[in-house]
């Protein structure tokens, strides 16, 4: 899974890259010549090279940042990566993007994610799902073929299903159950039909 970290963190950069030169472009009301356009870009790639979630991709921004100096295009250097990045996002299946919306959650709020054991007790605010749940809700091609049920303890279960429903990926969630008792919640995650056509 590393492959699809190096692939969100280099598709991030280049989106943007290119948002932040063509903000500059748009707020200056004479023509960028690409030696400006470089310019702008390297300095942006430099204060992204310090960047925790960019240590995955560090040696190739250095590479790009060297690039710009000996005046290739950067802007159609990033176009084109960020052309080969989507491509090769479209190849992503169904079981990448539920790994890709769990390692936000744990990245971005926190919540850690584990498969169920039935001999250890749930602890409250980790994510739980189970092999035969995963096993019955997945086609052999890794297609979602019918909504994941997860399992939180936590006060404000409403809360991670606003998360995971604003993140703009392959899924939405849908609040089950909760158990008053103890607070344990059952979410669906539901594949979000336009994506998957």
């Amino acid at each position: 899974m590393s492959k699809l970290k190096y692939h969100q963190a280099f598709t991030e950069l280049t989106t943007l890259a290119l948002l932040h030169l063509y903000s500059y472009i748009d707020r200056t009301s004479q023509f960028v010549p690409m030696k400006k356009r470089n310019e702008q870009l390297n300095k942006f790639l430099k204060s992204q090279m310090a960047l925790p979630r960019n240590e995955i991709i560090k040696k190739d921004i250095k590479v790009l940042i060297a690039q710009g100096r000996k005046g290739m295009s950067l802007e159609r250097k990033l176009g084109e990566l960020h052309k080969v990045n989507c491509e090769y996002g479209e190849k992503f299946t169904d079981a990448d993007h539920l790994f890709v919306l769990l390692t936000y959650l744990y990245e971005e709020h926190g919540f850690e994610s584990m498969l169920d054991d039935p001999d250890i007790e749930r602890e409250k605010g980790i994510i739980y799902t189970d092999n035969e749940l995963i096993d019955s809700c997945f086609s052999d091609d890794n297609s979602l073929s019918r909504p994941l049920p997860i399992f939180i303890i936590m006060d404000e279960p409403s809360r991670l299903m606003d998360i995971i429903n604003a993140h703009g990926g392959l899924f939405m969630a849908e609040l089950v159950s909760t158990s008053i008792s103890d607070n344990s919640t059952t979410l669906c995650l539901h594949k979000i039909s336009a994506l998957s056509e």
